[in-house]
């Protein structure tokens, strides 16, 4: 890893080096120019990727609060027993069980029901607390503030692998396509000696 690195900085140094170089080509400092800004700009991304936490940690709060401010809680009782949940996809994974119950509350005179999440010992008749709209429809309850740090986060180091892959990625398909086109001018330039022209070394 540290010879090929070393390989990389050595090539990309000599490729964009003033001094006079025979064995090097036009797409050789080409490559690296692109190169060269290809590795600036995964650098970029390191503080955009930390703005972008910043800034949608923000959008998030500013999203939580509105849903705080315009939905509310409300008491609802267990109607039904707890019954075990266990999603498809995680059938094997013990963390995966929860338990789960139809709940009651009243909106006025009409009452509405749903079914949540609840702890495995509830029994019927005990009270729960659940948000809901303006409506009096049921809602997921706004985001808390640990919540919001992670999904800001997350999607921050998302974004950055994302980021960073494509850069690499770039660089390595230009170095690679670099290498084709200047084996095939040595290629030309050595049919070229061959049949007795003299070597340009261009």
């Amino acid at each position: 890893m540290g010879t090929a690195l070393k390989a990389h900085v050595a090539w990309l140094v000599n490729a964009l080096s003033i001094s006079p170089n025979p064995l090097r080509r036009p797409i050789d400092r080409v490559a690296a120019g692109i190169t060269l800004v290809l590795l600036m700009g995964a650098l970029i991304a390191v503080p955009a990727s930390a703005m972008f936490a910043g800034s949608l940690h923000q959008d998030l709060s500013d999203r939580a609060k509105a849903a705080a401010q315009q939905n509310r809680p409300v008491s609802a009782v267990l109607a039904t027993e707890p019954a075990l949940s266990v999603p498809v996809s995680e059938a094997y994974s013990q963390d995966a069980v929860s338990s789960t119950a139809v709940v009651k509350w009243r909106v006025g005179t009409q009452e509405r029901s749903s079914t949540v999440r609840v702890p495995t010992e509830a029994k019927p008749g005990d009270t729960t607390t659940v948000w809901v709209n303006q409506q009096g429809n049921r809602v997921s309850p706004p985001a808390d503030g640990g919540s919001l740090v992670a999904s800001a986060v997350f999607a921050a180091l998302l974004l950055l692998v994302i980021l960073e892959s494509l850069a690499f990625a770039l660089i390595a398909a230009t170095q690679h396509a670099a290498r084709r086109i200047a084996m095939r001018a040595w290629g030309r330039e050595w049919h070229y000696f061959q049949a007795g022209g003299s070597w340009s070394q261009a």
